[in-house]
């Protein structure tokens, strides 16, 4: 049995204040993927919304960090003042700031963790 992707608390005051300020907002459940993808006048912004000590698994800092690079503008909010900052392009924080729930990385960032291969695991270098 499938169960529904669990949503953080703070995200309807989050949708709704990116809303009142014209933003198209779209939930997504994907596995690893930010939890909502912003769009207004041409801009994507995907944040992922976490409550206040919340961690990402390591999935999520794994394909926000390849979806960075790439060029899209992702963010880790928890609250609707750090959402509309994101919006503006005032990004706080990501994924290479926050730290992962991983064996063994104790709360290492992103920044600390990666290597080639995690960002881009069907490459390898040598």
């Amino acid at each position: 049995m499938r169960y529904a992707a669990q949503r953080d608390k703070a995200e309807p005051a989050v949708v709704r204040a990116l809303q009142l300020t014209g933003w198209t907002v779209v939930p997504v459940s994907a596995p690893g993927f930010p939890d909502l993808l912003c769009v207004r006048r041409g801009v994507v912004v995907l944040l992922e919304v976490k409550s206040k000590g919340g961690r990402m698994q390591p999935a999520q800092v794994e394909l926000h960090a390849r979806l960075r690079v790439a060029g899209l503008a992702v963010a880790v909010v928890t609250t609707p003042e750090e959402a509309l900052a994101a919006v503006r392009g005032d990004v706080q924080r990501t994924a290479l700031t926050e730290p992962a729930k991983r064996r063994g990385s104790a709360g290492r960032t992103l920044a600390e963790l990666a290597t080639p291969n995690t960002l881009n695991p069907g490459r390898r270098r040598t």
